[in-house]
């Protein structure tokens, strides 16, 4: 029964914690695949895109998140693309795995009016490391309490996106974390409900000269018994190679981020937050990005 009990409260703080929406990340103005599934094979095709985020750097712990994708042009049908993406993400005693293959169409509408559409589906994991909670030499406990973790079972998900394009103005919304009846797990007679949610995107990018370019973006993040969550940043670009960014993210957390085209495809980014409403060293974010365009790189690209 003890064990039991135990199990509960774990399994009641998860809930919470994975009904949230996917692990953030500020990598969208290198990887746009990020915010929607259609951008997969519709923006920077054939890229390789790996990051990995640091949250909470302050407190042992902390978030840790790990993202690798790929996207392109499908060969037998220019107006589809495909991509296909795994996020790893672990916080204290909580892990939870994303893998996910998306296709993508692109349908003109109008004269420089497109709508890009996109569905992702895959599979959704989550496990809770007892172990790592019970490490302490003081805590004298049951060994049977932390023989093992406790591992969900494997839940397909589905994510669906709709974006408009104009000119240099774009508008999406994603429907995420899309599953069909509960999750539960192996080990235990309990299930939950993963909460579905959604998110919006706006964003313009104008030439201010021949060598500067100014990208405003705002997002809107919000669902099922999820506080809505917005999202301001502005990316400014020079000469297509170098650029500096700016975000707000609600409630009270600014950051930060520098990054460069070095050469042949190769993309770097570095990304920094920091919150104001709590100790300054404490909830602090790392992020490095790292991408790389195979077209580019063999001399191909566009």
């Amino acid at each position: 029964m003890k064990k039991l009990l135990t199990i509960l409260i774990f399994i009641t703080a998860t809930t919470s914690v994975f009904s949230q929406q996917s692990p953030l990340s500020e990598s969208y103005f290198i990887d746009k695949y990020y915010l929607a599934p259609s951008y997969a094979g519709n923006y920077n095709a054939k890229f390789l895109f790996m990051g990995y985020r640091s949250d909470w750097t302050g407190i042992d712990g902390g978030p840790k998140t790990f993202r690798m994708s790929y996207n392109d042009i499908l060969p037998f049908m220019k107006s589809a693309g495909y991509g296909a993406k795994i996020i790893y993400d672990k916080a204290g005693i909580f892990n939870q795995i994303y893998v996910m293959g998306s296709y993508s169409y692109n349908l003109q509408v109008a004269d420089d009016h497109r709508v890009l559409f996109g569905l992702s589906m895959g599979f959704y994991k989550n496990r809770l490391n007892l172990l790592d909670y019970y490490n302490d030499p003081q805590y004298t406990l049951d060994p049977s309490l932390i023989s093992q973790d406790v591992q969900s079972k494997m839940k397909f998900m589905t994510d669906f996106s709709a974006v408009w394009t104009w000119k240099g103005a774009e508008a999406g919304i994603t429907f995420a974390n899309l599953a069909f009846g509960d999750a539960s797990y192996k080990e235990v007679d309990l299930k939950y409900t993963p909460l579905a949610n959604y998110q919006f995107h706006a964003t313009y990018q104008y030439g201010i000269n021949e060598e500067w370019d100014v990208s405003p973006l705002a997002i809107v993040r919000a669902g099922k018994d999820i506080k809505t969550q917005f999202e301001l940043a502005a990316q400014v670009m020079y000469i297509k190679r170098f650029w500096g960014s700016l975000v707000y993210r609600d409630p009270g957390t600014f950051g930060t981020g520098i990054g460069a085209s070095i050469d042949r495809g190769l993309k770097i980014g570095y990304n920094f937050n920091f919150a104001t409403n709590i100790q300054m060293g404490v909830y602090n974010n790392h992020e490095i990005s790292l991408g790389f365009n195979i077209s580019e790189y063999l001399g191909k690209g566009e």
